[in-house]
């Protein structure tokens, strides 16, 4: 046993046998030792110690140590559950049923640890990137001097070359290298390890951190133009490690990742464009860019006063104009990710204090969204305005911004507790405010009662089967890992949300595809499932959102499953403030359906599949064309949902079934 060991050990080197260290030579040499090396030294952060220097030396990825160390740590290998392939989720009813398919590689044990302790993933980490939170966790605990012993014996799980490379990252992050090296690095040879490497310096505290945090932005975004203008041969290279060092400076400077960085460094890039449109002319012909109000650029091209389609080839060439065109690419990329950021900013519940809600109003690509979403603190909640220093609430009354306050973008979760939600819903149908994406209008999912008295585990999916290869490329696109089990790491809650089906190698069940039975959630390290009413209750919702969008979008069978609760919920009570809105009085909500009073008949719309039917009476036909929705009708969300849309539209036509003119529905109603 460990116990044992230590004891024997203690005595061996007691007897000068072989000198203590060889033991901590013995955890880098053979993994498997590492709890009985840990029973013997009685160090806390050992084995993370261990397990950080295995995972960034490049030569120890797929070596059989990593597996050791896993096992070690008592993670044993599962089986797989199947494989993965994209799939586009609008065509996803009309791409052909694909088979079960083959199991994908296993995701091994050692993968499993550290996918545990960290989010960067496995490519990320062996190109550079450093989770500097696992590194000042395992450091603190440790100490310098027990570092620095690991750091001597790592070389017996590799090479010296690969345990000199680990010991260089942790002397950039300890702030022991010599930072202007780094930065003469850069601008003088263009070294990508520097660049990398940069943002892992230590910055100094009080007032010499932002001037120090801008020097290094600056350095990585004259590097930026450098990698620019490389051949298509090296730029990959280049950008990539721009990438990673964008990553590391954003974790050291404590923000939640590279988009955070950019929104506070790089505001001025757009700032120019939020006073107005920017402007270049060239023999007579002006070409102007401009932001719209979904943050998606116009470019205007005129000579005096007449428009033109295309700027002439000389115009086209000129730097100026060059750089316009340039940057409206670069500008409607940003917009879809600062889009992406907002919301994962409200799954996640980041935090914004107030001084950083007005620098983000004045971004001119973060403020006109976040301007329409509903933001929460300390007792206030509402739409930011006059520059983020009150927030507007559904009434029109506005709060004032404390310094002090910390604000977040609020859930549907915040709204229910807070008991307006219906209210915010009707503003923002009567402001006719277009969300960036579903904040007000989200579905919210709860712990039923009946998984309450279940414990540990929701069954409400159980028995759902999902094509595999549909299911798994949506889990992936959501951030879910779907190499060997389905599961998804929250790591600002360390809670471990994982997907069990039924397996049936060699029965029906394997033609049949995947069966989904049970969703459980787990602490990281620890095994035991958590109560469901344990799980914070936003990230189960958004865990069982992405559950209920496979279940919806890669179902087996020739029909469409009846649309969730929260959906059903969702369009009723768009069909209400629409209705309201309109004045229509011959609409009632009896949820799953719609009951229409009309003048040639009485109908009943389902809020799920979208079905109609006349009271009394068999199914209405009515074909929905989807492209000729959108645009037309009025959602306060801007994604596309082609079926909400689509139970509007047949709402508001046979709620004036008078006014219908298809012969083809009218010779059904006579």
């Amino acid at each position: 046993s460990p116990e044992q060991f230590a004891k024997v050990m203690k005595a061996e080197v007691k007897a000068g046998a072989f000198p203590e260290d060889r033991l901590m030579e013995l955890a880098f040499l053979a993994p498997q030792w590492t709890r009985f090396v840990e029973a013997y030294y009685r160090w806390e952060g050992l084995a993370e110690g261990l397990y950080w220097f295995l995972a960034h030396m490049r030569f120890m990825w797929g070596s059989d140590l990593g597996q050791q160390a896993a096992e070690s740590a008592g993670i044993q290998d599962e089986s797989a559950a199947a494989c993965e392939t994209p799939v586009d989720e609008e065509s996803a009813d009309d791409e052909p049923e694909p088979s079960a398919g083959p199991p994908p590689r296993k995701l091994s044990p050692w993968e499993r640890l550290i996918l545990e302790r960290t989010a960067i993933s496995d490519l990320d980490r062996q190109q550079g990137a450093i989770d500097v939170g696992w590194f000042q966790r395992v450091y603190a605990a440790l100490g310098p001097r027990k570092w620095e012993r690991l750091a001597q014996a790592a070389k017996f799980a590799s090479n010296a070359a690969q345990a000199k490379k680990a010991q260089l990252i942790a002397e950039v992050l300890t702030g022991r290298a010599k930072l202007n090296d780094l930065i003469a690095g850069i601008e003088t040879r263009y070294l990508k390890e520097n660049v990398r490497l940069i943002g892992l310096y230590p910055l100094p505290s009080g007032a010499k951190r932002e001037p120090e945090l801008s020097r290094r932005y600056g350095v990585l975004q004259d590097y930026a133009r450098y990698a620019k203008t490389l051949s298509g041969l090296t730029k990959p290279e280049a950008l990539r490690s721009l990438d990673i060092g964008l990553k590391n400076l954003a974790s050291t400077a404590g923000f939640a990742d590279a988009l955070r960085l950019d929104w506070a460094m790089g505001a001025d890039a757009w700032r120019d464009l939020r006073q107005g449109p920017v402007a270049e002319t060239k023999d007579g012909v002006t070409v102007s860019l401009s932001i719209d109000e979904q943050v998606q650029p116009k470019v205007v091209i005129t000579r005096g006063d007449k428009l033109l389609k295309t700027a002439p080839p000389a115009v086209k060439k000129h730097p100026p104009v060059t750089e316009l065109f340039e940057r409206s690419r670069e500008l409607k990329k940003q917009a879809s990710v600062q889009k992406q950021a907002l919301e994962a900013a409200m799954c996640r519940g980041d935090e914004f204090t107030a001084s950083e809600l007005v620098e983000l109003c004045q971004h001119a690509l973060v403020a006109p969204f976040l301007e329409r979403l509903v933001l929460v603190g300390d007792g206030i909640l509402g739409y930011p305005a006059k520059m983020g220093r009150t927030l507007r609430n559904h009434d029109g009354t506005l709060e004032p911004v404390k310094k002090s306050e910390r604000l977040r973008i609020a859930h549907p979760y915040d709204l229910l507790q807070n008991g307006d939600w219906e209210h915010w819903q009707r503003e923002a149908f009567a402001a006719e405010r277009v969300q960036p994406f579903k904040q007000i209008f989200r579905e919210l999912y709860v712990v039923t009662r009946q998984e309450q008295s279940a414990g540990d585990r929701s069954e409400r999916y159980a028995g759902q089967q999902v094509n595999p290869s549909q299911a798994l490329a949506l889990w992936g696109s959501r951030g879910w890992s779907t190499d060997e089990e389905v599961f998804k790491v929250s790591y600002e809650h360390e809670i471990v949300s994982s997907v069990h089906f039924q397996y049936g190698g060699g029965t029906p069940l394997e033609v049949e595809g995947l069966t989904l039975q049970t969703v459980t959630f787990s602490k990281r390290h620890q095994y035991e499932s958590l109560k469901l009413t344990q799980v914070p209750p936003r990230l189960f919702s958004e865990i069982m959102r992405d559950i209920d969008l496979v279940v919806s979008v890669a179902h087996r069978g020739g029909v469409d499953p009846e649309a969730s609760a929260s959906t059903i919920e969702m369009r009723a009570s768009l069909v209400r403030e629409t209705c309201q809105l309109l004045g229509l009085k011959n609409v009632r909500l009896k949820p799953p359906h719609v009951l229409i009073d009309g003048r040639l008949g009485d109908y009943s719309i389902h809020l799920g599949g979208g079905g109609v039917h006349r009271m009394p009476g068999g199914a209405v036909c009515v074909v929905p064309v989807h492209a000729q929705h959108r645009g037309r009708l009025f959602l306060p969300f801007a994604d596309n949902d082609p079926r909400t849309a689509e139970v509007l539209s047949k709402v508001l036509m046979f709620a004036n079934d008078n006014e219908i003119q298809d012969p083809g529905i009218l010779e059904q109603l006579r």
